[in-house]
Parts: C-alpha cells; sequence; structure tokens
C-alpha cells in the first residue's frame, strides 16, 4: 500500500485521518445534542458543552491508562485513585489560594501539583509492584484506589464524605480539550519512538525484551508513572470543571469504566482509545430516558462489541494503519585483542534446591569464534545459555563478560555489554511485525529520551531514519525483506528462526548465543543455516555459541565443542577429538555414529 500511494501521499493519508478524529468523536454526539434539545430546548448550550467536557476528560483518563493496560501489558484497575490524588491536591489549592487569577498562573499550577502528586503515588505503587509478573498489579491497584476513598471519606481536611465545594471554576471547554490534544500528542509520540516500541517489547514478552537489552522493570514503571500523572491532571480538571469534588465519583466502579474504554477501544490504540472513550460517554445520555432498561442495553452493547471484536474496537491498530546499515549513533564498544577472552566462565555452579542442573562449568569464547555446546536433552546446556545472559545467577564460581564480573547484573544490563541471544523455544514479539521486532532490538544504541521522543526533535527523526535502514538491512541479509510488514506469528517456522537471530544482531552484539536454530527445520534448511551462521560471524564480526542436536551441522560450523552430560563437562576440544571420544559416544553419540563416521567404536 504504501509503495501505491508513495511515502509523502501516505503521510498525507495519516495527516488527514488524524484531521477526521475530531469529526469520528463530534458526530454522534451532535446528533445526541440535536435530539436532547428538540426535547428540551431550555436545555441550551450549558448542556452542550458539560458533555463535550465530560468527554475530554474521559479521553484523558482513558489514553493515560492505555500506556499501562494497552502499550505495556500490564493490568491497572486503579486508575480512579490517581484521578483523586490529583483532584483533591490541585482543589485544596484552589480553595486556598488567590481569587483572582487572571492569566491562570495559579490554576496551573495547582494542576501540576495534583498531577505530580499522582505521579509520585504511581511510583510508590508501580516501584515494587511492577517488579512481580502476574496479577499483583491489579490487586495493588485496586487495594490503592479504595484505600485513597475511605482516606478521602474519613479526612476532615479533604472534606470527609460530604466532598470539597465550592471550587473554584476556572477550568473551561479550551483548558479541557487543550490538554486533550497535548496528552493524544505526547502517547502518540512516544507510541511511534524507541521507548514505545520497548513498552510493546514488554507487554509482548519480557524475556525476550530483557535479552534485547531493554529494562523491563524500569519501562513498566515509567509507563505507570506516566500515566498516573495525566490521570492526575484529569481529576484536578474535573474538580475545576464541575465545581465540587466528592469521593463517592473516585470508586472502583469509575476506574472498570475507564478499563472499559480502553479495553473496547483496542489494548494499545490511541484511536481506539479516544473513540471507546467518546462513544461510552455519550451511550448513557441516548439512554437515559429509557430508565432502568438503559443498563440493560448497555450491557448488551458491550457484549456484542467484545464477541464481534474481542480485541477492542481498533485492536492494537491505529485508524491510519489501514491505510497501508549501521550508522553514526551505533555505540562503538572498544575493540578487543584477538587473544582475549569475550566471555571467561570459571567453574560456575548453579543449584536449584537440592539439585545441582550445572556443576564447575568453565568456558572462554574470544572473539570470531565458533564454539559449540552439545550434550543429551537436560544435561544442562540451556542453563548455561540462561547463566550467561543473566536470567540466572551462579550460585558458585565467576562469569565475566566483556572484563566485567556479572554477578547482580539483569539480563538487559549484560544485553549491554554485547551479549545477544536467541530461545530454543522461539521468544518473537508475535502481535508485532518482522520489521518492528528488529528496532525494538535496537533500542539501547539509540540516546533519544523520552522527553526529546515527545518533542519530536532532530535527533529523534535522524534515529528513527537510523534504526528503519538497520532494521531493512538485517531482514535482507536473513531473506526476510518480503516478510518485512508480516507480524511475527503468522511467519512460517523456518523464518520465524532466522527472524530472532536478525534481531538479536539488532543489539549490536560482540557474542551471539543460539540456542537449537535448526530446530524444526527441514535438511535443505540446516544446510543453509550452515552458511549463514558461517556468514554471520564473518559479517558482523560475532563470535557464535551454539547449542544444537544435528550433529552434521555441528560439526560442519564449530572450531571447538563442549559437551555437558547432567550438567557436567564430560569433553572439550576440536570436532575431530569430540567425534572420537568414548566419553562422548557413550554418553550421546552413541554406537552407531561411531560405527558410520569410523567404521566402529574407537577403542
Amino acid at each position: 500500500m504504501a509503495g501505491f500511494f508513495g511515502g509523502s501521499a501516505l503521510k498525507k493519508a495519516r495527516r488527514a485521518l488524524w484531521s477526521w478524529l475530531p469529526w469520528v468523536i463530534a458526530i454522534p454526539f451532535l446528533m445526541l445534542i440535536e435530539q436532547k434539545l428538540e426535547l428540551n430546548p431550555d436545555l441550551g448550550l450549558e448542556y452542550v458543552f458539560q458533555n463535550i467536557n465530560h468527554i475530554g476528560i474521559a479521553i484523558i483518563l482513558a489514553v493515560s491508562l492505555n500506556l499501562v493496560n494497552g502499550l505495556t501489558g500490564q493490568f491497572s484497575i486503579g486508575h480512579a485513585g490517581f484521578m483523586a490524588v490529583g483532584g483533591y491536591v490541585s482543589a485544596v489549592m484552589l480553595m486556598r489560594g488567590p481569587q483572582e487569577d487572571p492569566w491562570r498562573l495559579f490554576f496551573i499550577l495547582s494542576i501540576l501539583t495534583g498531577a505530580t502528586a499522582a505521579a509520585i503515588a504511581g511510583w510508590i505503587v508501580g516501584k515494587p509492584s511492577l517488579r512481580l509478573r502476574g496479577d499483583y498489579l491489579a490487586i495493588v491497584t485496586l487495594g490503592f484506589g479504595e484505600i485513597i476513598r475511605v482516606i478521602i471519606e474519613n479526612t476532615p481536611f479533604f472534606g470527609g464524605a460530604i466532598g470539597l465545594s465550592p471550587i473554584p471554576h476556572r477550568a473551561d471547554f479550551a483548558w479541557i480539550w487543550a490538554v486533550v490534544i497535548i496528552t493524544i500528542i505526547i502517547a502518540k509520540r512516544l507510541r511511534d519512538s524507541t521507548h514505545g516500541r520497548a513498552f510493546l517489547s514488554v507487554r509482548e514478552d519480557e524475556v525476550a525484551a530483557e535479552a534485547m537489552g531493554i529494562d523491563t522493570t524500569g519501562y513498566k514503571v515509567r509507563a505507570f508513572v506516566i500515566s498516573a500523572f495525566f490521570a492526575g491532571v484529569a481529576g484536578a480538571l474535573s474538580g475545576a470543571f464541575e465545581g465540587n469534588l466528592a469521593p463517592q465519583s473516585f470508586t472502583f466502579v469509575r476506574s472498570f469504566e475507564i478499563v472499559a474504554m480502553v479495553v473496547l477501544g483496542g489494548m494499545g490504540s490511541i484511536t481506539g482509545s479516544t473513540i471507546a472513550a467518546s462513544v461510552l460517554t455519550i451511550l448513557p445520555e441516548y439512554l437515559r430516558a429509557l430508565a432502568n432498561l438503559r443498563m440493560v442495553i448497555y450491557s448488551v452493547a458491550l457484549i456484542v462489541l467484545m464477541l464481534v471484536r474481542p480485541r477492542g474496537l481498533l485492536g492494537t491498530t491505529e485508524l491510519w494503519d489501514y491505510l497501508k546499515r549501521w550508522r553514526p549513533f551505533q555505540r562503538q564498544r572498544g575493540k578487543r585483542e584477538a587473544s582475549e577472552a569475550l566471555i571467561d566462565v570459571r567453574h560456575a555452579t548453579i543449584r536449584f534446591g537440592g539439585l545441582t542442573a550445572v556443576s564447575d562449568f568453565s568456558l572462554e569464547v574470544k572473539p570470531r569464534e565458533l564454539v559449540a555446546l552439545i550434550g543429551p536433552n537436560g544435561a544442562g546446556k540451556t542453563t548455561v545459555f540462561n547463566l550467561l545472559t543473566g536470567v540466572y545467577p551462579p550460585s558458585d564460581g565467576s562469569i565475566i563478560i566483556m572484563g566485567r564480573d556479572t554477578r547482580g547484573l539483569q539480563p538487559h544490563a549484560i544485553a549491554h555489554l554485547g551479549v545477544a541471544r536467541t530461545f530454543q523455544n522461539i521468544r518473537l514479539f508475535r502481535e508485532l511485525s518482522a520489521f518492528d521486532n528488529v528496532r525494538i532490538a535496537c533500542h539501547h544504541l539509540t540516546r533519544e529520551s523520552m522527553a526529546a521522543a515527545v518533542r519530536h526533535g532532530e535527533l529523534s527523526g535522524v534515529e528513527e531514519r537510523w534504526i528503519g535502514e538497520r532494521a531493512d538491512e538485517l531482514l535482507e541479509v536473513m531473506g526476510l525483506s518480503h516478510r518485512r510488514d508480516e507480524l511475527a506469528k503468522n511467519l512460517p517456522y523456518g523464518d520465524q528462526r532466522r527472524l530472532e537471530i536478525a534481531r538479536a544482531l539488532a543489539t549490536g552484539p560482540q557474542v551471539l548465543l543460539l540456542d537449537e536454530p535448526a530446530a524444526g527445520t527441514n535438511q535443505r534448511e540446516k544446510v543453509e543455516l550452515m552458511e549463514l551462521i558461517r556468514s554471520i560471524r564473518d559479517r558482523f564480526g560475532v563470535a557464535v555459541v551454539l547449542i544444537e542436536h544435528d550433529m552434521k551441522l555441528v560439526m560442519g560450523v564449530s572450531e571447538r565443542i563442549l559437551v555437558l552430560d547432567h550438567g557436567v563437562t564430560i569433553a572439550h576440544g576440536l570436532p575431530r577429538e569430540i567425534q572420537r571420544n568414548p566419553k562422548v559416544i557413550e554418553a550421546y553419540l552413541g554406537e552407531k555414529y561411531a560405527r558410520e563416521h569410523f567404521g566402529g567404536a574407537p577403542a
């Protein structure tokens, strides 16, 4: 599609879609207003702008929550709590501040103070809970929202159960919708930046993201804090617009309404959240005349939408998605002498309770070496890779990578040192395109800060072009250019293996760890893979450590081989030495292999 329209035409079409978005929101609302005014002409413009502003606040809440629930794939259900923090802090300031504020400077200060308080609350809640995986965040945020409400209800300073009133009325249509536009622009620029792709990688596969050098916990916390900040802004605007705040407005039901907007719009879709927030704010107004039946109709409509569009209105896409070499910013690592080890493992041991998975393991990998690690299933080979990449810390021994002891380093920090890996069970970001999978892996090679991404300055544009060219180059090297825009989950198995290698190379490694890259491939693909591994070593100057069961591939490509059996190294040496080693034949290769290659078992 891009080729048909041309690059400039496609950009114009995307800009046009953004310009149409307000009408997508406005048309159903205007229909409602016309209907209401016909029934009751006395309502007038006050009713119109009241509902428009309610839509604006809902959009701020939905788009901000989408950063957490959509982009990073976490599940927060306490957004109303952060809204309450921002609203009450701002309201207290406004009620006790100067009554005359012609330039709205104190009003802006109160909004920023309330939003900052909400962001601090988000950091306090998110920092410990986001280190864990699973449903912990949902439980913690639900509890946080209820705790905040109970505290407010029982604190006279915040007006108790009655709430705060009157709050100086300083938020109007212009202020609310200016913040709506700012929120959408910031969310869009973050989503389209290298940081946005880091958020998406966390959503897709945290283990793979860490292996690509992405600090997954750090990015989850950042998304959570930014989301809480904008929830605080929405709370401050709500209080200054309505003129009052009551704790009953910030129950878990309000949080669930915001979650529904994100889920129904599409997890990760800014335009989807915007449309869903508008519709779910308008729909109760349409149905208000139906009294008790309106909740039944409302619920049925939501159920039907989820059945028809189980991933939400727009899924993970935006409206515009329906149309449709290396550069100076690579961080140059210091050159190492050919004799200096990139990886130096000495007597590494790891125990899981009473089980010793790997015992007294040593390995030295020098620049541009091709080393294989073989052994029967359960021998501890993948565990060694997990030790090298920081997934598991060693119980004993030392692991030195690029001259640095890795004890205590997280997987993303070890990736920054120059170690990349693939996985025995493919761990691609399945819901992202092949192109985006590779682009994500370039993340730690860039300099762009989040603030720079939001500003969308010159550095952001230069780095985005470099990342795109780098990703295209690696896809071409792997023979995947024709699969560039396909979702990773839709690729054939062999292409998924190649894409995983391309993604690992995009991190700019000095050592590439390949965990059974030939698994599930046919004989022709294995021959091609053998040539590919050699060409990767020669073209990119990387050392390769290979886990593989196909002995023809191992013997054809390796310069040194280590053999593990039950976590113990039983042999190491050149391929011809390993082939004739009696211990290796007995434990792994077998008598049949010896007869086929040597005419009988070695003595």
